[in-house]
């Protein structure tokens, strides 16, 4: 779902980030520029992003919290994703990196990772938040995810 300005998604980690990246998108008037973000200022979000950054057609998860890598399936970080997701989740992902990027505007996106026999039900929130890279070349998106989990 694409997120307009002042909108909450009721997940505070998310919607603090949110109120920060939307005061920059104003002063930017559009998408952020990368150089806005200063990891350092925000340790406590650190765990919970990952960083994909689209080179030509295709996005590279740059940057996997511990978090977010403790409840993935699968390795991401340095890899491009098109290489390592499963093809069933990869239309999905892509079509809605791509959305961000274009409307300049954050997706807010709340689903159950596919269940696993032996493994706890995970279900998690995210704010996918696009970035412009220098010189129009390489846009970013930061991924800030809440993660869920309920044994089953």
């Amino acid at each position: 779902m694409a997120l307009t300005d002042g909108t909450k998604v009721s997940v505070p980690l998310l919607d603090d980030f949110l109120t920060i990246w939307y005061a920059w998108r104003r002063e930017d008037e559009g998408a952020p520029k990368w150089s806005r973000f200063r990891p350092l200022e925000h340790p406590h979000l650190l765990p919970h992003v990952m960083l994909y950054e689209r080179i030509e057609e295709r996005f590279r998860c740059v940057i996997v919290g511990e978090q977010a890598a403790a409840c993935l399936p699968v390795k991401l970080a340095g890899r491009f994703i098109d290489e390592a997701m499963p093809a069933k989740n990869l239309a999905d992902i892509t079509t809605l990196l791509n959305k961000a990027l274009s409307t300049g505007s954050p997706n807010f996106v709340e689903k159950t990772m596919a269940w696993e026999p032996g493994r706890d039900l995970t279900s998690y929130s995210t704010i996918q938040l696009p970035f412009s890279g220098e010189n129009g070349k390489n846009p970013r998106i930061l991924s800030v995810m809440s993660f869920r989990t309920k044994q089953v």
